[in-house]
């Protein structure tokens, strides 16, 4: 990642918070910036699949894939598999959304059906870019410094922004934050504070 890309991605979720007119510490769901930048999220089960490819992708499969961004008709749509819910699906649909915020360029474009809808695969650079982003979207070290100030739990962290344990965790790492409350708590309780 290019220098300053970590940085950027912060101001990003800081900025579009306050173009939502949310508070820059408020959740921002997948689904709500999906609505903002007017794109649709699917379920593979809403398209028009043989009895087939639905089983295997949802059924036989259901771990091979997660979601994908198409382009139908010039509108951009995310795919979602039905069987990722609560924070595997708002990792999911960020990450599709940080593509496209992103402005990356597909790696690779092969089309299904017809011309009319494009299915997109992205290069290594523009696939880790898109997970910094999307982590700093679902929760941005702002956030993170808040709740820690706050002493809430990491369930309640996780049911309060539809995250994951592992992506708060990893957002608790690479922001440092972990770092940052941990020495401060044990300086504290050294202390007899």
């Amino acid at each position: 990642m290019e220098r300053g890309f970590k940085a950027r991605c912060e101001e990003m979720a800081h900025s579009l918070r306050l173009e939502l007119h949310i508070d820059p510490t408020d959740p921002l769901s997948p689904d709500q910036l999906a609505s903002y930048l007017d794109v649709s999220i699917w379920s593979v089960t809403e398209l028009s699949l043989s009895q087939e490819d639905i089983r295997q992708l949802v059924y036989e499969d259901p771990d091979a894939w997660s979601a994908i961004t198409v382009s139908a008709s010039g509108h951009e749509a995310i795919i979602i598999n039905p069987n990722h819910r609560g924070g595997r699906y708002s990792s999911d649909v960020m990450h599709e959304l940080a593509h496209l915020l992103l402005g990356h360029q597909p790696s690779t474009v092969f089309f299904a059906g017809s011309e009319e809808l494009a299915l997109r695969g992205y290069d290594t650079v523009a696939e880790e870019e898109a997970n910094w982003l999307s982590g700093a979207l679902l929760l941005p070290r702002e956030a993170l410094v808040t709740t820690q100030r706050q002493r809430a739990s990491d369930q309640v962290v996780c049911e309060r922004y539809g995250v994951s344990r592992q992506m708060l965790a990893f957002r608790k790492r690479v922001t440092a934050v972990d770092r940052q409350f941990g020495k401060r708590r044990s300086k504290a309780a050294g202390t007899g504070r």
